[in-house]
């Protein structure tokens, strides 16, 4: 089980629900859309975390940032899907043992997977044993969905002390998503989690005139936040705001809608960040959507205004 530590100043969105409890109740998007965090209960992901454990995850040592950026945040096709490898010829003894099409690949195995055939192939079982599974939890939790993209994000290299965010998919859509997390590390993967984005709009939203974001994208709004307020991704630690936190035991599976919840990845290693694209009319409460909810905040900010004036 998770363990789960409540800060008294957050709002406890926070619930744990079995398989069996999710599936009786029809599924939990209604609670997923309502921002809530939910970690199945009494459930671990039924895979070879020890194929995880012997990857390399030292991202740093690859010299070329734009594909260190990729391996960080890969899909699981880098391992399931593309054109088989070419072997090394039994005439080369220095080349690698498998020679891909695709950069980006052929920098997994050599740096992620040591180069080593064996490595490769026990992280691809593992990979899709967790993607399976993860394809069936997404179907008893979100029965009513259907969904018009999907992304099996996976992360294999280490996480330390990431700054307080909440997710910017840097497009202005109106769609919906879900996610499903799950932790393929053999440690716990620990997250601090604080406030929901519309609620910390609404603390803040005087102070630093975010009203002038009214009708943009809500993304920028999202940036401005993140980068300027937060600390971004250079100047870490800059926030000072209360956190729930929590420690996902090994194989452990959450869902939570990261557009709404903030959270930090303090530590992780290796983990699963399964999403889904929804259109407004898939959702039970259309109204519960990202850029709605952002919408509302200005709306009542400036209600809030008229009244005064």
């Amino acid at each position: 089980m998770a363990r789960v530590d409540r800060h008294p100043e957050v709002k406890d969105y926070i619930v744990e629900m079995t398989l069996g409890e999710i599936q009786a109740r029809g599924g939990v998007a209604d609670l997923s859309e309502d921002g809530q965090l939910i970690v199945l209960a009494d459930y671990r992901l039924p895979i070879d975390h020890a194929a995880f454990d012997a990857l390399d995850k030292r991202a740093e040592v690859i010299s070329d940032l734009g594909i260190r950026r990729k391996v960080k945040k890969l899909t699981d096709d880098a391992f399931l899907a593309g054109k088989p490898p070419r072997r090394r010829s039994i005439f080369d003894r220095t080349g690698p043992a498998r020679v891909f099409n695709d950069r980006l690949r052929q920098t997994v195995f050599d740096v992620l997977c040591r180069g080593d055939p064996d490595i490769f192939d026990r992280t691809r079982t593992a990979l899709k044993v967790a993607h399976d599974e993860m394809l069936r939890i997404f179907g008893i939790c979100f029965p009513s969905y259907n969904p018009f993209r999907f992304i099996p994000s996976i992360r294999l290299t280490q996480t330390l002390f990431e700054n307080l965010h909440w997710d910017n998919h840097s497009i202005d859509d109106d769609f919906h998503q879900a996610r499903l997390f799950g932790n393929l590390d053999a440690r716990p993967r620990i997250w601090h989690v604080s406030h929901h984005s519309d609620d910390y709009l609404r603390l803040i939203y005087d102070e630093f005139d975010l009203g002038r974001f009214a009708g943009k994208d809500p993304n920028l709004l999202l940036e401005y936040i993140h980068a300027d307020l937060l600390g971004g991704l250079t100047d870490t630690w800059m926030e000072h705001l209360p956190k729930h936190k929590i420690a996902f035991e090994s194989g452990e599976v959450w869902s939570g809608e990261s557009r709404l919840i903030s959270h930090q990845i303090f530590y992780g290693e290796a983990a699963a960040v399964f999403m889904w694209f929804m259109k407004a009319t898939d959702m039970v409460n259309p109204k519960n959507r990202f850029n709605e909810r952002v919408a509302a905040v200005h709306r009542d900010m400036a209600g809030r205004r008229s009244y005064h004036t």
